[in-house]
């Protein structure tokens, strides 16, 4: 008798039943005590129950509610104001548990739905409840939030390896900036020790040689300097020329370069200007220079020669840095940007070039590219004439 009496009071709602037959949405009708007074075939496809089953009885009798206090308080809502209302996935989930199975790696158990909450025109207390399915998106979404905090997680730690490969390429210029010192030092060191014992010693020769050690200790304390604002990143761009920046790389790499008898060649016109982060720009010339120099350790080649050549675009400047090591292999051209891929035989951590394009195209807008032959390897940089 009561469920004859429901769905009297539903006749009454001006509602064409197969509208509502074949929308793609879920679609109840309910008062504000949750008594349901239709269920559309969208429903009893998803919930496998079938209209006249639930016709009569309440939401809550028949699913546990996950969010029933938001529900309720949204339809008094919606009844009062006469204006639909609404949540949203993202913040309620689920209004009715509907078992997922359509979807493959979903991170949800159930579907996740958008709620619209519509008062109809009538004097009883009736909404239409809307249920959109919105898993695919909201799948979607918190995979793509997974992977961003995934590669979030992973840039940090190859920042950290990077660094930690950095400190280690500082060290080892450091010890080829004060080999020759230290070497002069233990000499001088030495000469005073033999003169002593031959009893040849006198003012003279210790004034000399404590202003030697003296002058060569401020070389070592300057080299340290250098290095040191070297690894310091620029929190602010200023206005760098780029003939000096190369030949501040150059004391850097002056002395490997001399070692392996390596011809060093710079072509720049002096007056070429940008304005960007100096030392993140020094960084990733003086890595390529490195890579160049490295190469030739691992090369027979003979006449060992780096190139660098700049010059103006219209909207950039172009920096080529050149070498005749012997080039890359065929197969490995397309991942030497590619973190910890290295061609080195040892010794290679593989972030040097990968740190590169980083710093080169997202800190600094410009943009790098690598060609290579039997001869040698030919490094190219975009940089914008302001970051």
């Amino acid at each position: 008798m009561a469920q004859n009496k429901t769905k009297h009071n539903f006749r009454r709602i001006d509602l064409d039943k197969n509208i509502l037959s074949v929308i793609n949405n879920g679609i109840l009708i309910l008062d504000n005590k949750l008594q349901i007074y239709s269920f559309n075939k969208w429903m009893q496809l998803h919930t496998k129950l079938k209209e006249n089953d639930v016709i009569g009885k309440k939401l809550d009798e028949l699913f546990p509610l996950p969010n029933k206090r938001t529900l309720i308080r949204k339809i008094e809502t919606a009844l009062t104001m006469q204006t639909p209302t609404y949540y949203t996935a993202s913040v309620s989930h689920y209004l009715i548990p509907i078992k997922i199975n359509q979807i493959e790696n979903s991170l949800f158990e159930y579907m996740q739905q958008d709620v619209s909450i519509i008062p109809l025109a009538n004097k009883k207390q009736f909404v239409a409840v809307i249920l959109t399915d919105q898993t695919i998106m909201a799948n979607t979404n918190a995979l793509l939030k997974k992977e961003k905090e995934k590669n979030r997680l992973q840039y940090k730690q190859l920042l950290a390896s990077s660094r930690s490969a950095a400190m280690g390429e500082m060290i080892s210029m450091i010890a080829h900036q004060w080999r020759q010192p230290l070497s002069l030092i233990n000499t001088l060191i030495a000469n005073i020790k033999i003169k002593k014992e031959l009893q040849l010693l006198d003012e003279e020769i210790i004034d000399n040689s404590i202003n030697k050690i003296e002058d060569t200790v401020k070389f070592l304390s300057h080299t340290i300097d250098d290095f040191r604002d070297y690894f310091k990143p620029n929190k602010v761009a200023t206005n760098v020329n780029i003939s000096n920046l190369f030949g501040q790389s150059l004391f850097f790499l002056k002395n490997e370069l001399k070692q392996l008898n390596i011809e060093y060649d710079v072509q720049i016109e002096k007056d070429i200007d940008i304005y960007t982060y100096k030392n993140e720009l020094l960084q990733s010339i003086i890595n390529i220079l490195k890579n160049s120099i490295d190469a030739f350790k691992e090369s027979n080649k003979k006449n060992k020669k780096i190139s660098v050549f700049v010059q103006k675009e219209k909207k950039y400047i172009l920096l080529e840095i050149d070498d005749n090591a012997g080039g890359i292999a065929k197969e490995n051209i397309n991942k030497v940007f590619d973190p910890y891929f290295s061609t080195k035989s040892k010794n290679g951590t593989g972030l040097g070039l990968y740190m590169c394009k980083t710093i080169l195209e997202e800190h600094l807008h410009g943009k790098i590219s690598l060609t290579s032959n039997t001869n040698g390897t030919k490094v190219a940089i975009q940089l914008p004439y302001k970051v």
